[in-house]
């Protein structure tokens, strides 16, 4: 999950990985368990922060959001949330995209995305252990 702020433009402060709660398929299907969505939100809002979007990989798929994809994201409350989604492909080369999904057309839209460098920070309180 990505926590941070949205002033503008969102700025991810914090990456929290979170374990993977998929049993049928999770090599290509993944699941946050809703007390870690919780969790995640309790301390985000200790910390003055919010979740600002998800991120995932598609394995030996394109960097962009699946229909799998936006239909959880049409079903959850992720209108104007940023989803990163990362293609690795035979394990190696990858390639990042940003998408914002709009509750009124139903899809994502691409988004611009910067990366700056990471800087040394005191703990903020968010947990980034799942």
């Amino acid at each position: 999950m990505l926590v941070g702020r949205r002033e503008g433009e969102v700025r991810v402060e914090v990456v929290v990985p979170v374990a993977n709660r998929e049993r049928e398929a999770p090599r290509v299907r993944y699941e946050i368990a809703p007390e870690d969505l919780l969790r995640i939100q309790r301390e985000s809002r200790a910390s003055r922060l919010d979740i600002v979007g998800f991120y995932h990989s598609h394995p030996d798929h394109p960097a962009r959001p699946s229909e799998t994809d936006r239909r959880i994201a049409a079903e959850g409350l992720s209108d104007g949330v940023a989803h990163l989604v990362v293609s690795v492909d035979g394990g190696g080369r990858t390639s990042l995209s940003a998408w914002v999904f709009r509750d009124g057309t139903q899809a994502f839209e691409e988004e611009p995305l910067a990366v700056d460098r990471p800087r040394e920070r005191e703990e903020d309180g968010c947990r980034s252990e799942s």
